[in-house]
C-alpha cells in the first residue's frame, strides 16, 4: 500500500468489512472483483488499479467508480463518502459549462470603452468565484479611476457592511439604521430597514462612480437577524441583494453562490485545465512545466485546492503537514489571523512589518504567496482557510495600539480580542450603540470581573434604551445585574432606567413608583442624574405640572451629559418650553433631535403641533414625518393614537374632513388605555361638530365628559381635558341650536341657550394660570360665547385678549373682536383690524377675515368690493368647507347678494354656500 494513500483506496479500504462472502464475480471486496464489476457498468477494468493505487484516469472512469462505491455504501447501509473535489467540479463544470475568461474579457472591454458593464455570475463553492473577481480586480487597479470596492458578504453582513460604509462616507448612517435592527419588531420593519441600508450603500456607491466587485455566499444574517425583503419575508442572499444590484449605477460584477429570481446571470464553470495551468503559472512563473502539470492533476478541477498545493509547493513543504507547523510560516499566519477580520480583511503592510520584525524584502516566496496585495499599501490573506483560529493576544494589543481611535471597528475588534476590557467599555461608555458592532459581547462578558461586567452592563442598558428595547432579553438581565451592583449608584440607576422604561410605554404611575428619591441622584455621575432628572420630568408632565417639569429639564441641560442623551435632553427642553408658551425655544430645541426613530418621531410631533398652534402650514409636514417614525419606531400604540388625533385635530384646521374622519378612526382603534380613549373620544367630538353633526358629538363628547370628570388619574391633566371637553360640549349645542358647525367662519347673532350657559360657567371655571393651553381655551370659549352676546357685551369680553404674545391667538381674538365690531355697526374699525394683522396661513384665519372684509365694506356700501372679495375667496386657496360655510354664513346678513346669482330654489345662504365651494 502507497505510504500516502489515494481517497479511492481509502473508499475501498473503509468498505471491505461490510463485503463478505462470494458471488458470481468472486470474492467481494477483492481486486479482481471490483474489475468485474466496473466493466458491468461499461467502464474499463483495467483503469481500477491506475485510479486506486495512482488517482490517475479520466474524468469518466473516475466518475464511474465513484457511482459504484456509492451504490456499495448504501447496499451495506453506509452513507456514501463525498466525492472527490474533482468529480465535484468536473460535474459542475458540465452543469455550468461557462468560460471565465470570456466574463473577464467582456467586462473590461466594456469598461474600457466607456460602457458600463453589469454582470451577475452564479457558481457553487471551488467554481472560482474569488479567482475571477481578483483578476479583474487587480486589472482595475490599473486603471487610474477604476480601483474597484470589494464587498464579501456571507454569514454575519454587518462585519463587511459597515467597513464599506465607511469607506463610502456613510458609516453614521448605516449603524444608525443597523442600530435599529430588533428581534422584537415585526418582520416587514426588519425588512424595511435591512432595504434601506442597501440602498443607503447603493447611492453612496452611484455617488463614488468606481466600479463594484461582490462576492456573496448563499445565506447570511444582518445583525443576528435573518435577511428579509420589503414584505417581511426571509430572504437568500441572493434574493435579498437584487433590489441593491439593481439600484446601482456603476459598473459591478458579482459573483453570487445561489441564482438571484429575475436579474439576468451567467453559470460559472469550473476551471478548465489551461485556466489551472494560467493560474499556478502567474503565481509561480518558475516552475518547472512538468510540476506544473503534476500539480494540475493533482488538484483536478478545484481552485480551492489548487491553491494550496501552489502554495504549499511555493513554501517546500509536504502538502499533508498543516501550513501553520511550519516554523518559518507560522508568525505570518498568526499575524494574517489576527489582522485581517473577516469584516475588514484588508490592513497595512507597515503593522504586518511590525509584527514580523522585518520588512517586506525579506519575506520568503511561500510567504508572499500567502499574501494578497490590494494596493495603497494594504495587504489580505490569500487564502483564509490556511489561517489558525487562535490568535495571541499580543498581536491583537499590537494592533490596538497602531490603529487610530477613528478607525473605530479595529479598535472595537482588537480591544475585544486582546482582552483589553478597559478599552473595550471606554469605548462603547462614549456612545453605547457601538455595541452594535460587537455582538455577543454580553454572553462574553459573563466571564469578567463583576466590576467589569457591570460597567458593561450600563452600556447595555443604555444602548437598548436608545432603541426602545427595554424588554430585550440582554437589557433585562443587565438591569437585574445592576440592581444587585455593590455600587449604590449602580442600584440607583438602574431603579432609573427600570423607571425609564415604565415612562417609555406610557406606565407613568408605575415609573414615579420606582423613581428613587431625588436627593439619591448626587451620588451619580452627570450623565445619569440628568437622565434621572428627565424621567421625573416626564411623570411631573404626565401629571400636569409643566412648571415643576421644566425646572427638572433646565437642571439636566445643566449637566455636561454625555454625547448619546444630548438628544433626549433636547426633545424635552422642547416639550417642556412648549407647555410653557416658549415657542422659539421649543423649536429650536427640537430641531436639534435626530437619528433615533422614537426621539425623532415625538420631536417631529411636537414640532408639527407647535406650528399647528401658531397657525403655520408646515406643520402638517412635521407631523407626518414624527407620526410615521413612532409607527416605524415601534412606539407604544397609545402613543400613537394621541399622535393620530392630534393629526386629525390639525386635519380639521386644514378643512380636509374625509382624511381627519380616517385618521380619528384609527386612533379610536389604536387607544388602549381609558385616559386615551377618552381623550381622543373627545377630538373625535369636535370633528364631528365641525363636519356637522350634532347628535354623533354629543355622544362621543358626553363619554369622554363623564370619564375625565370622574377619573382620579392624572388630576391636573385631567381637569384641562375636562375643560376643553366642556368647550367642545358648548360648540355641539351651538350646531344643535343654531346651526352653527365648528368651522370657520363664524359669524354671531343666534340664539343657542345651552351653548351660551355652558360657555358662561366653563369661563368661571377657568383658572387663572396662563400657560398656553388655558390662554387658548379661555380664547376659544370666549370667542364662542361673544357670537351669542350683543355686540358690546362681545366686545368687553373679547378686549383684554387682543394682545397675546402667541401671533395665532392674538389674530384668532382680533378677528373675533372684528367680528362684535360688524355686528355693532363699527364697519371702518372692523376692517382696521383686518388690515392690521400680519400676512396669514391657517386657512380658517384666512375665511374669518374674508367674512368680516365683506361685511364691513357691505356695510360701508361698497358693494362691488364686497363681492369682488368673494369671488377672490371662490378661487383662492380656501379648502371647499369653510368656502361653503363662509357663503352661508354671509347669506343669513346679506340678502342684496341673491341679485348676484343665478336663479335658484335653494335659500340665498345655501345657494351662496354652493356658488364659493364650487368655483368651477
Amino acid at each position: 500500500m502507497p505510504e500516502a494513500p489515494t481517497p479511492w483506496l481509502r473508499y475501498l479500504e473503509d468498505l471491505r468489512p461490510h463485503l463478505r462472502g462470494r458471488d458470481h464475480r468472486g470474492r467481494r471486496g477483492s481486486l479482481r472483483w471490483l474489475e468485474t464489476l466496473m466493466g458491468e457498468r461499461g467502464g474499463r477494468a483495467g483503469t481500477v488499479r491506475n485510479i486506486l493505487y495512482k488517482d490517475l484516469g479520466s474524468p469518466e472512469e473516475k466518475e464511474r467508480l465513484y457511482g459504484v462505491f456509492a451504490d456499495l455504501y448504501r447496499e451495506a447501509g453506509l452513507e456514501p463518502p463525498p466525492p472527490p473535489a474533482e468529480l465535484f467540479l468536473e460535474s459542475a463544470r458540465k452543469a455550468l459549462g461557462r468560460d471565465k475568461r470570456r466574463i473577464f474579457r467582456r467586462f473590461l472591454k466594456e469598461l474600457e470603452a466607456g460602457e458600463r458593464p453589469q454582470m451577475a455570475v452564479v457558481g457553487g463553492p471551488a467554481t472560482g468565484k474569488g479567482v475571477l473577481l481578483s483578476a479583474i480586480g487587480r486589472a482595475l487597479a490599473a486603471l487610474p479611476g477604476r480601483e474597484p470596492f470589494l464587498l464579501n458578504l456571507g454569514g454575519e453582513l454587518a462585519q463587511a457592511l459597515v467597513p464599506l460604509a465607511e469607506g463610502l462616507g456613510v458609516a453614521e448612517e448605516v449603524r444608525g439604521l443597523l442600530a435599529q435592527l430588533s428581534p422584537t419588531q415585526p418582520y416587514i420593519l426588519q425588512g424595511a430597514l435591512q432595504q434601506e441600508v442597501l440602498a443607503l450603500l447603493a447611492q453612496a456607491l452611484n455617488r463614488a462612480g468606481r466600479p463594484l466587485l461582490l462576492r456573496a455566499e448563499a445565506e447570511g444574517t444582518l445583525e443576528g437577524l435573518p435577511l428579509r425583503g420589503p414584505d417581511g419575508a426571509k430572504r437568500g442572499l441572493a434574493t435579498w441583494l437584487e433590489p441593491f444590484l439593481k439600484t446601482l449605477t456603476v459598473p459591478y460584477l458579482a459573483a453570487l453562490s445561489e441564482p438571484p429570481p429575475t436579474l439576468p446571470h451567467q453559470p460559472l464553470s469550473p476551471p478548465s485545465r489551461e485556466e489551472a495551468r494560467r493560474f499556478v503559472r502567474e503565481r509561480l512563473p518558475h516552475l518547472p512545466p512538468e510540476r506544473l502539470e503534476a500539480l494540475v492533476n493533482q488538484a483536478g478541477r478545484n481552485f480551492g485546492e489548487l491553491s494550496r498545493l501552489v502554495l504549499l509547493e511555493a513554501a517546500k513543504h509536504d502538502p499533508q503537514t498543516p501550513l501553520q507547523d511550519d516554523p518559518a510560516l507560522r508568525p505570518l499566519l498568526l499575524a494574517l489571523a489576527a489582522f485581517s477580520p473577516e469584516a475588514d480583511p484588508a490592513f497595512p503592510l507597515e503593522l504586518l512589518e511590525k509584527a514580523l520584525g522585518r520588512p517586506l524584502e525579506r519575506l520568503s516566496q511561500a510567504e508572499r504567496a500567502l499574501l494578497d496585495w490590494v494596493g495603497e499599501g494594504l495587504v489580505r490573506p490569500a487564502l483564509r482557510s490556511l489561517l489558525p483560529e487562535e490568535t495571541p493576544r499580543a498581536l491583537h494589543r499590537l494592533a490596538l495600539e497602531f490603529f487610530p481611535k477613528e478607525n473605530l471597528f479595529r479598535k472595537l475588534y482588537h480591544a475585544r480580542k486582546a482582552w483589553e476590557t478597559g478599552v473595550l467599555l471606554e469605548l462603547v461608555q462614549e456612545d453605547p450603540t457601538r455595541l452594535a458592532l460587537l455582538p455577543g459581547l454580553w454572553e462574553e462578558a459573563r466571564a469578567w470581573p463583576r466590576e467589569d461586567q457591570e460597567a458593561l452592563a450600563a452600556a447595555v442598558v443604555r444602548y437598548r434604551a436608545v432603541l426602545g428595547q427595554y424588554a430585550h432579553p440582554e437589557a433585562e438581565e443587565a438591569l437585574k445585574v445592576l440592581s444587585q451592583a455593590q455600587d449604590p449608584a449602580l442600584r440607583t440607576w438602574a431603579r432609573i432606567k427600570g423607571a425609564e422604561a415604565k415612562a417609555d410605554a406610557a406606565l407613568y404611575r408605575e415609573a414615579e413608583e420606582l423613581l428613587p428619591p431625588k436627593a439619591d441622584l448626587r451620588h451619580l455621575d452627570e450623565t445619569a442624574q440628568a437622565e434621572g432628572l428627565l424621567v421625573m420630568a416626564a411623570v411631573e408632565r404626565w401629571k400636569g405640572d409643566y412648571e415643576r417639569a421644566a425646572r427638572f429639564v433646565e437642571e439636566a441641560e445643566s449637566l455636561p451629559v454625555a454625547p448619546f442623551l444630548r438628544d433626549r435632553v433636547q426633545l424635552w427642553r422642547g416639550l417642556v418650553a412648549k407647555d410653557l408658551g416658549r415657542y422659539a425655544e421649543a423649536l429650536a430645541a427640537l430641531a436639534q433631535v435626530g437619528h433615533d426613530p422614537l426621539l425623532l418621531g415625538r420631536a417631529r410631533y411636537q414640532m408639527g403641533d407647535l406650528l399647528m398652534r401658531l397657525g403655520r402650514l408646515e406643520a402638517r409636514a412635521h407631523m407626518e414625518e414624527g407620526l410615521k417614525a413612532l409607527e416605524e419606531g415601534g412606539a407604544p400604540r397609545d402613543e400613537v393614537a394621541r399622535v393620530r388625533a392630534r393629526y386629525a385635530t390639525l386635519l380639521r384646521r386644514l378643512g380636509l374632513y374625509e382624511e381627519a374622519g380616517r385618521a380619528i378612526r384609527r386612533a379610536l382603534e389604536e387607544a388602549l388605555d381609558p385616559f386615551t380613549q377618552a381623550r381622543v373620544a373627545s377630538e373625535a367630538g369636535i370633528l364631528e361638530v365641525a363636519r356637522g353633526r350634532p347628535f354623533e358629538a354629543l355622544a362621543l363628547l358626553e363619554r369622554a365628559e363623564a370619564y375625565f370628570r370622574r377619573t382620579e388619574e392624572r388630576p391636573k391633566e385631567a381637569r384641562y381635558r375636562h375643560l376643553r371637553t366642556l368647550f367642545r360640549l358648548g360648540a355641539a349645542y351651538l350646531l344643535l341650536e343654531a346651526g352653527q358647525p365648528y368651522r370657520p367662519p363664524l359669524l354671531g347673532g343666534q340664539e343657542a341657550p345651552t351653548a351660551r350657559g355652558l360657555l358662561a360657567r366653563l369661563l368661571e371655571e377657568l383658572p387663572g394660570e396662563n400657560t398656553d393651553r388655558y390662554t387658548a381655551l379661555r380664547l376659544d370659549a370666549a370667542g364662542l360665547l361673544a357670537l351669542l352676546l350683543p355686540p358690546e357685551e362681545g366686545k368687553a369680553l373679547l378686549r383684554p385678549l387682543l394682545e397675546l404674545e402667541n401671533p395665532y391667538l392674538r389674530a384668532q381674538a382680533r378677528l373675533g373682536y372684528a367680528e362684535v365690531l360688524v355686528r355693532g355697526g363699527s364697519y371702518g374699525e372692523a376692517l382696521g383690524q383686518v388690515v392690521a394683522l400680519p400676512p396669514l396661513e391657517d386657512p380658517g384665519l384666512l375665511a374669518q377675515a374674508r367674512a368680516v372684509e365683506v361685511l364691513a365694506l357691505l356695510g360701508l356700501g361698497e358693494k362691488e368690493a364686497a363681492w369682488a372679495k368673494l369671488e377672490e375667496a371662490r378661487r383662492g386657496p380656501l379648502p371647499p368647507p369653510f368656502r361653503f360655510q363662509l357663503g352661508r354664513a354671509l347669506g343669513r346678513f346679506c340678502p342684496e347678494l341673491h341679485l348676484r346669482l343665478p336663479p335658484s330654489p335653494l335659500a340665498l345662504p345655501e345657494a351662496l354656500g354652493f356658488h364659493l365651494a364650487n368655483p368651477d
